[in-house]
């Protein structure tokens, strides 16, 4: 008897293994690249769990950085998303401090902050869905936290308004 519960079992997870959907899902990333002192940004896939917010998980993975050879990141590593919410076509990503705080890593400039920004625009903008990206730091989209202005972001290009789709600064191998 015993036997015939431990093979119903076995044919049970079998079969839930091959028909259940996968767990995980593509998503393309977008990280810095740089080819004879032109400054661009590259996708590059990667698999992200797919329960709970897919959009949410993207961005963290973008934290992360990228995999392999030439490419470089664009956001802090010690930067934490807070939370990334999707409506009417509109994603709201918010940050912790150290997206702007953070200087070390990656030195802030007009070009880094472009890059910065559109790699999250270019990577949430990449769902169906999502046409505009806002970017608020500790849930503000102005004002001062911990003596950073979060309109200004890196100080050049600013986070001021939403943000659409970038092609131009995107090359595609």
């Amino acid at each position: 008897m015993k036997n015939r519960y431990l093979f119903l079992f076995m044919v049970i997870l079998v079969l839930s293994i091959i028909f259940l959907p996968s767990c995980t899902r593509d998503v393309t990333l977008y990280f810095a690249s740089l080819e004879d002192n032109d400054i661009f940004l590259v996708p590059q896939q990667r698999q992200v769990d797919a329960s709970g917010n897919i959009h949410l998980k993207a961005v963290q993975e973008l934290v992360k950085g990228p995999s392999g050879e030439g490419l470089y990141p664009t956001l802090p590593s010690d930067t934490s998303v807070n939370s990334v919410t999707v409506k009417d076509g509109l994603a709201v990503v918010d940050f912790d401090i150290r997206i702007i705080s953070n200087f070390e890593e990656i030195p802030h400039s007009s070009t880094t902050e472009a890059l910065a920004i559109y790699s999250i625009v270019n990577t949430l903008t990449g769902f169906d869905g999502i046409d505009r990206v806002r970017i608020t730091i500790e849930g503000r989209e102005k004002g001062q936290v911990e003596g950073f202005y979060v309109e200004d972001f890196w100080g050049h290009i600013g986070i001021y308004e939403e943000f659409e789709r970038n092609e131009e600064i995107i090359k595609y191998e």
